[in-house]
């Protein structure tokens, strides 16, 4: 738990990020004039960073990438290998920088810095290194009639792209979104969660110097309700990338329908992860508990339902509570630090609110439920790991995304049981399946629901494998080289040989 040595980390001294927009390729102060100020979620005491109110500053960024994608500004739509270098480029000036990038997603998030240092930053140079490969491989087809005539299938960009991008995985999950965007040849303009804007806001300033053109590549910083809501609304911005709530996802689908825009979306999950009895328990004991409790348990990947075999049912809440209770709650920049703070003394609240609903319900909490407020623990948005058992399907704890350190257990006797229990909500983003009878897990994977299923591992996430849910956790699909479709349109090209007669077809209206 939390030590007397986290006091040189609460007492370290950082400057305050100011983290103003992003547009036409230079760094602005907003028109606004305001800035909010963000606090460290470690400690709450302390500003850690200022952030621009660019409400009045959406139709310049749009207007910008707009004029860069129309006037093929450096030749940024024309010239795949222009695309490609300046991906490789930000790839390569991203893991230069990995300390700065890793500590400000830490800072901000809450999130520990070994996860920052050792997945967030270097995942997101492999994305951008994946779609600076597909750069110059966007081919189309071609086929010639029984005619003699040519028709030509081309692959052209969408156009300018609006990504809206989470609190919880902000460098990740904007590489994950604007790179397929950016390799097709499109621009883009990026909201940031207002709590996190650093890194989004400190990324333009990388693809500008690994040489992205004027225009191509925009940040404005600012709320949901004012920056975000522009940006889906205006007639110049062709597609949608939005990662967040499933509720704000089915806004978005609504406002973008007026203009037919594109929409990818991924939303929520509420991810089983289901044992049995044949599984490797150690094993899937160690990965069901980081797939519950990795990034504080803010991840719409979160494996935060276990369902258990009724016949091993205790032996695995076990395993699984021996290691919750290793786990060291700390400040996020310790190296030692397994669990750091909640993003935010609201979400902190959300998910305290969440377990007090479980013990109205009567559930059994055999470990954690309590925000820590001992010495410096006070300071910050830190909470004990939860494991609650015995939730039944129709609690709100097993139906509702509570995206925090809070692991529910159910049993279940059969393989039916299981995939019934599993498909039991409104979601389908992911799902993970322990057993040592392959012809089982596979069986299982297919019947489950989700647009990602996990076989005796979890939270396992390269950029090959594709990333989007079924129901209602989202459209589309983020990661392989299926993403790149998304921000391409397909123009059919007749080119006729003029070698045969006049087209029968002509004749009925020239006689």
């Amino acid at each position: 738990m939390f030590k007397e040595e986290h006091k040189a980390y609460l007492d370290q001294k950082h400057d305050v990020m100011k983290i103003n927009i992003f547009i036409d390729g230079e760094e602005l102060t907003p028109s606004t004039g305001n800035y909010s100020e963000r606090r460290d979620p470690g400690d709450e005491d302390r500003v850690i960073g200022l952030v621009a109110d660019g409400s009045k500053d959406v139709g310049a960024a749009v207007d910008a990438a707009r004029r860069a994608f129309d006037r093929d500004a450096g030749g940024w739509v024309s010239d795949y290998r222009l695309r490609a270098r300046v991906l490789y480029k930000a790839a390569e000036l991203l893991r230069q920088n990995l300390d700065f990038f890793a500590e400000t997603e830490s800072l901000f998030v809450g999130k520990t810095i070994r996860t920052s240092r050792s997945s967030d930053v270097p995942r997101a140079a492999e994305i951008l290194e994946f779609y600076a490969g597909l750069a110059d491989k966007i081919l189309g087809t071609s086929q010639i009639l029984r005619t003699g005539d040519l028709v030509a299938v081309v692959k052209q960009p969408v156009g300018v792209v609006a990504a809206i991008t989470p609190w919880n995985f902000p460098l990740v999950i904007m590489c994950r979104q604007v790179a397929p965007a950016l390799a097709a040849g499109c621009t883009v303009v990026t909201k940031p969660a207002s709590l996190t804007p650093a890194s989004a806001f400190e990324f333009a300033k990388i693809l500008t110097k690994a040489g992205a053109p004027k225009g191509v590549f925009n940040v404005v910083t600012g709320s949901g309700e004012t920056v975000g809501s522009s940006l889906v609304k205006s007639d110049k911005v062709d597609a949608v990338n939005f990662t967040g709530e499933t509720s704000t996802g089915r806004w978005i689908m609504e406002q973008a329908a007026g203009s037919l825009k594109r929409v990818i979306l991924e939303l929520g999950g509420k991810n089983p992860n289901i044992v049995f009895e044949d599984a490797d328990l150690e094993r899937a004991a160690t990965a069901v508990t980081y797939g519950a409790y990795a990034n504080n348990g803010e991840s719409c990947a979160a494996g935060s339902r276990l369902l258990v075999h009724s016949n091993v049912k205790q032996k695995f809440i076990e395993m699984v509570v021996e290691r919750v209770r290793r786990m060291r709650v700390g400040y996020q920049l310790d190296e030692k630090t397994d669990l750091g703070p909640l993003v935010s003394r609201k979400q902190l609240e959300s998910v305290l609110e969440y377990v007090g609903a479980a013990a109205s319900e009567g559930l059994n909490i055999v470990y954690g439920g309590n925000r820590l407020t001992e010495s410096f623990y006070a300071r910050g948005n830190y909470m004990q790991p939860t494991v609650i058992v015995d939730t039944p399907r129709e609690s709100k704890l097993f139906q509702e995304e509570i995206f925090g350190p809070v692991l529910t257990v159910t049993e279940f006797r059969d393989e039916d049981e299981a995939v019934e229990l599993a498909n039991a909500t409104l979601y389908g983003l992911a799902a993970g399946v322990w057993s040592n009878d392959v012809g089982k897990a596979v069986r299982v994977a297919e019947k489950i629901k989700a647009g990602a299923v996990w076989v005796n591992t979890y939270y396992t996430l390269p950029v090959e494998m594709p990333w989007g849910g079924f129901k209602q956790s989202g459209l589309g699909r983020n990661n392989t080289v299926h993403a790149i479709e998304h921000y391409l349109e397909h123009k059919g090209i007749y080119v006729d040989n003029q070698q045969g007669p006049m087209r029968p077809y002509y004749r009925l209206v020239l006689g």
